[in-house]
């Protein structure tokens, strides 16, 4: 018995030494990749015309690699799935439309060490490309259509790091984009009535987003928001089989998407 406590006191010790010596998670940015998982509230509107609300669930990739002088160049992959109902005052509602999303971005960076944490600017070029496949009937007759959303844009972020104790930190990250092009494109001859396709110019927009991860070891949790709004769009010609009927444009509008999202380091 006594062997056995004195088994017991000895990893007991030997344990309490590690934990003491084990060094803070790194809090530079560090050479790697990523998987991760999100489920998020989506919501697309257009003030006062119509509404787009559901739930989506993403899959992000993240590849870093960290160079010279505390540089980094990362790279970044996001499908977002789900679908949407949709509610207008004018043409009535319907559910279940397939809609969805993916994003890609090239970004640079590098580190900065101040007062016991880390700050990591960033900058790149972003592309975002969306779906929505309102085809059908509303429930007061109206037909719907395909929509596609082109976004060109540059994000500007920064990325805070801190260290919690000597096996988690805390990583909050602030990004504006500013949209230098977009493209929209409303397949209207989905609706059967002669319709033309339209395609909008958008040059005028920003989004924004925030995020905040606890980390551990090798993965991470966390909220997050993004956000999207976007200006009215040009006026491009609208035909009726082969006539030209009029104008059609893109209403001002705005994204919200609140969610919740994992990720594992390999």
């Amino acid at each position: 018995m006594k062997k056995i406590v004195e088994a017991l006191i000895t990893s007991a010790l030997l344990s309490a030494t590690t934990m003491a010596c084990a060094e803070p998670p790194a809090l530079q940015t560090q050479t790697g990749k990523d998987i991760g998982l999100s489920l998020s509230s989506y919501q697309y509107q257009e003030p006062g015309i119509m509404s787009l609300k559901g739930v989506k669930m993403g899959l992000d990739l993240h590849t870093t690699k960290v160079l010279q002088n505390d540089q980094f160049i990362r790279g970044e992959l996001r499908y977002a799935f789900g679908t949407v109902d949709y509610n207008s005052n004018g043409t009535g509602s319907a559910s279940g439309e397939p809609d969805w999303y993916i994003e890609a971005r090239g970004l640079v960076g590098k580190d900065w060490a101040i007062n016991g944490a880390v700050l990591a600017a960033y900058t790149g070029v972003g592309y975002r490309y969306l779906f929505n496949d309102g085809r059908g009937i509303t429930s007061t007759g109206f037909g719907g259509y395909r929509r596609e959303s082109n976004y060109f844009y540059l994000p500007i972020g920064i990325i805070h790091r801190r260290a919690l104790n000597d096996q988690a930190r805390l990583e909050g990250t602030l990004e504006y984009d500013q949209l230098f092009f977009g493209k929209q494109i409303s397949s209207l001859s989905d609706v059967g009535a002669g319709y033309s396709d339209v395609t909008n110019t958008q040059n005028n927009g920003y989004g924004l987003r925030l995020s905040v991860m606890y980390q551990k070891s090798k993965w991470a949790i966390g909220p997050y928001a993004n956000y999207w709004n976007i200006g009215q769009s040009d006026i491009a010609p609208l035909y009726q089989n082969g006539i030209l009927v009029g104008g059609g444009r893109e209403p001002q509008n705005n994204t919200v998407e609140f969610g919740l999202k994992a990720s594992q380091q390999f």
